[in-house]
């Protein structure tokens, strides 16, 4: 399948990006106590290469949340981010704390991620009405080359491309940046445009 065509037929993904994108903001909102705006997410299908030139260099130490499917194990989602945003982004959820310890920080990541990826998968069941669970998230910190290449090998996928979903949410001024990449199993996007009616 060309990469053209394959984007064509991640609008309905996106569709689904749009709403899981409205549902993390309305959840950010409630637990910071304060609103949330939200650029319009989107859903890209990149290369190994592209992402590692255009999104994040391989040689980059990063902390990536990772919480697979269950069930069908469709695949599992990466929630990745560099460590100085991470203690911005504990300053932005946890407001009343002078001092982060990297704890802190970890379990501040884990909420955003948990959110991220039950806003989506909320947004999914709604559309295919089946259910979706993710296993407890797991964080670690290394090079994001080295995080990727062993997620992909982990989930028996050994396509060249990797599909994005990035939103950024702004609090007072603050921005929330982080990218959350989707990595399928073999055959289980398929099944899921599928079930999109795709």
């Amino acid at each position: 399948m060309s990469k053209d065509h394959a984007l064509l037929r991640y609008d309905a993904l996106q569709e689904v990006v749009n709403i899981g994108g409205g549902h993390a903001a309305t959840s950010l909102a409630k637990l910071i106590g304060r609103p949330i705006d939200m650029d319009v997410p989107f859903v890209e299908l990149l290369t190994y290469e592209e992402v590692y030139a255009n999104v994040q260099s391989d040689d980059t130490i990063v902390k990536v949340v990772l919480s697979e499917l269950l069930g069908r194990q469709y695949g599992v989602f990466l929630f990745v981010i560099q460590p100085d945003e991470a203690e911005k982004l504990a300053q932005l959820l946890l407001p009343e704390h002078d001092q982060f310890s990297d704890e802190l920080i970890d379990s501040s990541i884990k909420e955003l991620s948990n959110i991220l990826v039950q806003s989506f998968l909320q947004a999914v069941m709604s559309l295919i009405n089946k259910p979706l669970i993710a296993a407890l998230p797991q964080i670690t910190t290394d090079l994001f080359g080295s995080i990727l290449s062993s997620v992909y090998m982990q989930q028996e996928q050994y396509s060249n491309e990797l599909i994005i979903i990035k939103n950024n949410f702004y609090s007072a001024g603050h921005k929330i940046e982080g990218s959350l990449y989707f990595v399928p199993k073999p055959e289980a996007l398929e099944l899921l445009l599928h079930q999109l009616g795709v």
